[in-house]
């Protein structure tokens, strides 16, 4: 069974520098809960593999990832990691005088995790990793 999350929220900066904090993945480790390791693998023209490393309670998980980059839009597909499947879409358009991010994602987890998440779990994980990338942001 695939489980969602969708997320939106508009901040008063630049878009540019928006996106370039979201498609940064190197940095991930300096600020998101729990990531420990971040790094890019390999780029081509076409798209970047990714790689982060997470502490939860003691336990270590690794996720990589094919991330391609366009102007305004970052699409995250599960290569390697604890889900079945695993794929995110980050945007970031021109508001105002700021930018709305939105987040999107679309998982299953594996048999023996299933069990243990409800909406409700992944609506509350999926806002602390949110909140630490709007922090970062303002």
């Amino acid at each position: 069974m695939l489980n969602s999350y969708n997320y939106e929220e508009y901040v008063e900066k630049e878009p540019d520098k928006v996106f370039n904090l979201i498609s940064d993945f190197t940095q991930y480790k300096n600020f998101l809960p729990g990531c420990i390791k971040s790094e890019v693998l390999s780029s081509s023209d076409n798209y970047e593999i990714g790689k982060l490393k997470f502490n939860f309670f003691g336990k270590e998980y690794i996720i990589e990832s094919q991330n391609y980059i366009y102007p305004n839009e970052l699409r995250i597909k599960q290569i390697q990691g604890p889900f079945n499947r695993l794929d995110a879409k980050w945007q970031v358009f021109e508001k105002d005088s700021g930018s709305l991010i939105s987040f999107s994602t679309n998982f299953e987890a594996p048999f023996f995790l299933k069990p243990f998440i409800n909406q409700t779990i992944i609506d509350a994980f999926a806002n602390k990793l949110i909140h630490a990338f709007l922090e970062r942001i303002s």
